[in-house]
């Protein structure tokens, strides 16, 4: 909807204005668009990169968000997405306050190339000739047509590209201006007829309403953008016809001054009301009634501040519209380069900050320090090395990795491809995911005989998702039931011969069991202001019981992989819960850094286990 009103209103704009000279068309339009985007585009990701850096923790979820809001200031932030491989429904996208910016960045693409091709139908008007008009909007069909044929084709294929990027998008901004330059344009038009207005009224609304009940992720943008591309092209169609007497009763409707005002502060509305709601969700939540309420509150009141004081004075001023359109479009350009060089800045300190914050809740020095100085340094390790593979719970144990590199003059390595698993007890990894090879040839070329290979995945299912507690009743059910047991048996017999060849290249393997899981992730939930969001409550413990319970299954698979190859089972779950509840908090210092991920602290609890393990496999080889 938003596309095809914007591919509406362009042409609209463009048009209007004739082109005598195409320099004066281009620097006459980028003027515009400068004067309309940047002010409150800038002014929005300043504030919000600043609020980010103090509230938003250094986590996997808070990972790309400045990212997001360098690359938007360039109108390029759907690129970085894709680059990143952020799906806009995947875990992060809800937590990074600059994610709605990729579809400011389709629009600002579709300024760079679109202008172009209207200029032959901006000149031809101005000139009168029919022949280069007939060419122009010959050009433009061409490209509607093959930017569906892409969207068509990639929302099966490349599912991340077709939602972000301009070519699969390019026929939703040009069916808005297809209308005004094939109907609006045209009196006498079909479509301008008085007595199909109530009709397109009414389908416009179902096409709209249906596409938001029931328009489905993985078939969208196609086909589910048809119907609401389709449903704004009638309401716009409406809203051109309010003088059709059929439309008496709700023509004050679309003139209502609430109902304009909401126009006027719709760009600022569509920036701010999701920076609002992702600070709310890493703060005080936004579940309750009240924080709703609160979030719409702020929402319109940080819109009209926007537009009042950041929107309307460029558009306006009189000192403005004095400056050269080259003059606008340069200060535009430089505005530009200083929001970007203040979002680094911002983002530099908030690296720091959050290092800071970590300490020493999450990564005590002193405690390390007095851990190392305990241990005694021995060669055993010399000329061998430590490998952990794996998905980020390979990477959760790097500082035990550092640590036995330290102590037994050993080298260490991580293998890791972030939500791929690798000899996965639970279930075989996503399809999407590199494949058993791959780690193989990685480890291949990492090591020689004698070093230790670590496999460890996140073999046991969340017991919370990012917005709070799971069913824990029909989680249990789940790793329990027939189809969970099949997934462990299958990728059991697989892992057998995995092992087996790892172990033919001299390698001991040690087998990581999984390790506790918790409700409340301590990375967001430390700080005075989460205190009631609804994903801390559950507080820093969990029932130990129900622990063993959720591993059971998993580590039967582990013991019986072990049974048949030999792998050595390494299994700190008793040093990290010990007695009931499991606490991810002690004496507080974290030893998780969110549910499920050990932190540095955590690592002292388990180093001088695995220590002990790898001086034992050495000594005896």
């Amino acid at each position: 909807m938003f596309f095809a009103i914007s591919g509406y209103l362009i042409t609209k704009t463009l048009l209007e204005r004739p082109a005598s000279n195409g320099i004066r068309f281009f620097l006459g339009f980028y003027r515009r668009r400068f004067q309309r985007i940047a002010p409150a585009l800038f002014f929005y990701l300043a504030i919000t990169s600043a609020l980010t850096a103090y509230f938003v923790p250094r986590s996997f979820l808070g990972q790309g968000s400045f990212n997001t809001a360098k690359w938007a200031v360039f109108g390029a932030s759907n690129i970085q997405l894709v680059l990143s491989s952020d799906g806009y429904f995947g875990d992060r996208m809800p937590y990074n306050p600059f994610v709605q910016t990729w579809s400011l960045g389709v629009e600002e693409q579709f300024y760079l190339f679109y202008p172009i091709i209207l200029l032959l139908i901006s000149i031809a008007l101005y000139r009168k000739n029919r022949q280069l008009e007939k060419f122009g909007k010959l050009i433009l069909i061409l490209a509607t047509v093959i930017s569906f044929v892409v969207c068509v084709q990639q929302t099966s294929a490349d599912p991340l590209r077709s939602f972000y990027l301009l070519p699969a998008r390019f026929w939703e901004l040009a069916a808005g201006a297809l209308l005004y330059i094939l109907v609006s344009r045209n009196p006498k038009h079909y479509l301008n007829k008085p007595a199909l207005v109530p009709g397109l009224f009414l389908s416009g609304l179902a096409l709209i309403f249906g596409s938001l009940a029931y328009a489905t992720v993985a078939k969208f943008p196609f086909w589910w953008a048809i119907p609401a591309v389709v449903g704004a092209l009638a309401l716009i169609q409406v809203a051109n016809n309010l003088a059709n007497p059929s439309l008496a009763r709700i023509a004050p409707l679309f003139t209502n001054k609430r109902v304009v005002f909401i126009g006027k502060i719709s760009y600022s509305l569509y920036l701010w009301h999701w920076g609002i709601f992702v600070l709310m969700r890493w703060t005080i939540g936004i579940e309750s009634l009240w924080t709703k309420t609160l979030a719409l509150g702020l929402t319109f009141f940080a819109s009209w501040f926007s537009y009042r004081w950041i929107e309307t004075p460029p558009r306006r001023s009189a000192w403005v519209k004095k400056r050269s359109d080259l003059a606008v479009v340069v200060a535009g350009l430089v505005a530009g380069a200083l929001c970007f060089q203040l979002v680094v800045a911002v983002s530099s300190w908030a690296t720091v900050h959050n290092s800071k914050a970590t300490l020493p809740w999450f990564r005590d020095n002193i405690a390390i320090a007095k851990m190392l100085n305990s241990v005694e340094k021995t060669l055993v390790g010399r000329g061998h090395k430590v490998v952990f593979v794996g998905d980020s719970h390979a990477g959760h144990y790097k500082n035990v990795a550092q640590w036995t590199a330290i102590k037994t003059d050993s080298g260490k390595k991580m293998i890791r491809q972030y939500g791929c698993g690798f000899v996965n007890l639970m279930h075989a990894a996503p399809s999407t995911c590199v494949g058993d090879d791959y780690f193989i040839n990685k480890i291949k070329d990492a090591t020689s005989p004698g070093d230790i290979v670590v496999l460890s995945s996140f073999s046991i299912p969340r017991i919370a998702e990012l917005w709070g507690p799971l069913d824990k009743k029909a989680l249990l059910a789940g790793v329990e039931g027939k189809q969970a047991a099949k997934a462990r048996a299958d990728v059991l017999a697989s892992s057998v011969g995995v092992v087996k060849r790892l172990q033919a290249m001299g390698l001991t393997v040690v087998l990581a069991a999984p390790t506790p899981v918790f409700e409340t992730p301590p990375d967001r939930c430390h700080r005075w202001f989460n205190r009631h969001n609804p994903a801390c409550t559950a507080g820093f413990k969990t029932d130990r019981g129900y622990q063993l319970q959720l591993r059971a299954p998993v580590m039967k698979s582990y013991r019986s992989l072990s049974a048949q190859t030999g792998a050595i089972l390494w299994d700190p779950f008793n040093l990290l819960c010990p007695a009931n509840p499991c606490r991810s908090e002690v004496n507080g210092r974290f030893r998780y850094i969110d549910q499920h991920h050990l932190s540095p602290n955590g690592n002292i609890v388990v180093f001088k286990d695995f220590l002990n393990l790898a001086r034992q496999i050495w000594q005896k080889n």
